[in-house]
């Protein structure tokens, strides 16, 4: 029996349409069955009849005896759930699902001496580097920088499963760039591309590294399946402008391409603007410093150890990017 963890979420969703084609049994976890029926549209719209195949646990990463229900006769554990946010207000929050969440999962995982475990990380255990810099799986964490409360809790979330390995529980990492993919409303690559409908005057100057879920998925998969273990991976299909980016959705959409730059000042003033609106309306958090200040960084990152082990190929994003445009319900005859 397959565990899945975030099952209802844009990774773990479409783990899922890959994992049901097989033979062996799959569980999922959820905490709210409006998401599983996110799931199920997914299915849907990608074609997929197997969603039926999937067996639906309803358990929380914080909820032990959920938890342990839901692991009553599993082998092998993906864990894809996980908060993103890179809000100082959640850092609490943030620290209770990835880190103390993810400790109950591989408690259990012991416990119950799983055959492997693999986990959904994310570059941003690297930190900030210079920009020349590039990254690579021997890039360490400093815990002396002024790391974002995303970063810190991924990092703390990475040293639980590393601690698996200590009792003989096998795993493997990946570590996703940005990652674009359909089906989920709330999923920050949705965020992305409805913003872009939406239209959009202003692009950030910086640059990152941008995977294809699809892609994520594969390689999850393919690692769960191969003899390799304690190992992890950078998963990252192409180093792009967020400009290029930008651009690639708004042709495909149809929409007006960006045109100006926002400059390292802009991004200085609309973070503390955002800080104060927060403040005096009570509203959520849409830009922190942290976050203002990657989207000026240009960070290099090299998947070269996943392509040379796995012979692995990623998609290229101008196809990934017409892939979900195509799936977005609008007038593309608005520009």
């Amino acid at each position: 029996m397959i565990l899945i963890s975030g099952g209802t979420g844009l990774i773990g969703g479409h783990l899922l349409l890959l994992l049901s084609k097989a033979s062996e049994p799959i569980r999922a976890i959820y905490r709210s069955q409006s998401r599983v029926e996110n799931v199920k549209s997914l299915f849907k719209d990608q074609g997929n009849p197997n969603f039926d195949n999937i067996q639906w646990v309803k358990a929380d990463l914080l909820d032990v005896p959920s938890l342990e229900t839901a692991f009553e006769g599993v082998t092998k554990v993906y864990h894809c759930a996980g908060l993103i946010s890179f809000d100082p207000d959640a850092y609490r929050e943030l620290r209770k699902v990835n880190i103390d969440g993810t400790a109950n999962l591989v408690n259990l995982c012991i416990a119950n001496k799983i055959q492997k475990l693999a986990y959904i990380s994310s570059i941003a255990v690297f930190g900030d580097h210079a920009t020349h810099k590039q990254i690579d799986e021997t890039s360490y964490w400093n815990p002396e920088a002024e790391n974002n409360v995303y970063a810190i809790a991924k990092y703390g979330a990475e040293m639980e499963i590393w601690r698996a390995t200590q009792e003989e529980i096998p795993v493997v990492i990946v570590n996703p760039g940005i990652v674009l993919g359909e089906g989920f409303e709330d999923s920050p690559s949705s965020a992305i591309f409805n913003r872009i409908a939406k239209g959009l005057s202003y692009y950030p100057p910086g640059s990152s590294g941008f995977v294809d879920v699809k892609d994520v998925s594969r390689a999850i998969h393919l690692l769960m399946e191969s003899p390799i273990f304690n190992e992890r991976y950078i998963l990252v299909g192409a180093l792009l402008k967020y400009k290029t980016v930008l651009n690639l959705i708004a042709e495909n959409l149809n929409r007006t391409r960006p045109s100006r730059e926002l400059n390292r000042w802009q991004l200085q003033l609309l973070w503390r603007l955002d800080a104060v609106a927060t403040f005096l309306f009570r509203k959520k958090r849409i830009l922190s410093r942290h976050s203002a200040q990657s989207l000026w960084n240009s960070s290099q990152y090299s998947s070269d150890k996943i392509i040379k082990e796995l012979d692995f190929e990623f998609t290229d994003i101008s196809t990934t990017v017409r892939r979900i445009c195509n799936t977005i319900k609008l007038d593309k005859s608005k520009a």
